[in-house]
């Protein structure tokens, strides 16, 4: 029998774990041992999460928060968000991070099962090298035949460059993948290729709008899954 989908395309943060809260706290801690008098609490960072990409959030934060108006030079948001991403890497290291409930059973049965598994991913590929090894004593490479993290193209989600990145790496039609999401963001980026999408909110993305969807379901767990990717993986 011929599958709907050859490939999964997964986002990281938010969709293989629930990050975003040690993404918060690594940002609050490198702000304090900085000196910054800056503190991300959940509303705001809520609303920071639209913007994909550390850098670029932490640009937006001081460009659209009038009292911090060019309090940092590119050069130093360069080194803050270096700075922010070991402290991080330290935090999923302790045993910090768990997978989202239904993740590690998908990604088994797709290794097993022989099929194209795919990251793309506005994140840095250190911070999936941290995911990797913490949840499955693997690199990425070990799981992943194409991975697409945020500093290999122009333009992060919610365009489109990483999953055609994916596309154009792995010689798949749009169609025959199947893009993994928890966020609107991340939806926009895919439909924006063409490729099929099931979202499952994380938690900071529960109220946003899923229209454009194909699937969704509340977590990633086997009986959730669409009928199609159950039939795929089990």
């Amino acid at each position: 029998m011929k599958h709907l989908f050859s490939a999964l395309i997964f986002d990281v943060d938010g969709t293989l774990a629930e990050t975003e809260e040690l993404h918060r706290k690594a940002f609050n801690d490198v702000f304090k041992n900085n000196g910054l008098k800056w503190h991300w609490d959940k509303s705001l960072y809520a609303k920071l999460l639209r913007i994909a990409g550390g850098k670029e959030r932490i640009q937006f934060y001081q460009t659209h928060f009038p009292q911090q108006n060019g309090l940092l030079s590119d050069n130093d948001i360069a080194l803050i968000h270096k700075k922010k991403t070991e402290i991080y890497a330290s935090l999923v290291k302790k045993g910090a991070l768990t997978l989202r409930p239904g993740i590690r059973s998908i990604i088994t049965a797709a290794l097993e099962q022989k099929i194209c598994l795919a990251v793309a991913t506005s994140t840095s590929y250190s911070n999936l090298v941290s995911l990797t090894k913490s949840c499955f004593d693997k690199k990425p490479e070990e799981i992943f035949s194409s991975i697409a993290t945020g500093n290999l193209v122009k333009q992060k989600k919610p365009a489109a460059d990483l999953y055609n990145l994916v596309l154009k790496e792995t010689s798949l039609n749009s169609k025959e993948c199947l893009a993994i999401e928890d966020s609107r963001i991340g939806l926009m980026a895919a439909k924006g290729a063409n490729i099929p999408t099931l979202v499952s909110p994380s938690i900071y993305h529960l109220a946003e709008n899923f229209s454009e969807a194909d699937y969704t379901c509340v977590t990633l767990e086997r009986e959730q899954l669409p009928k199609e990717l159950r039939q795929l993986l089990f």
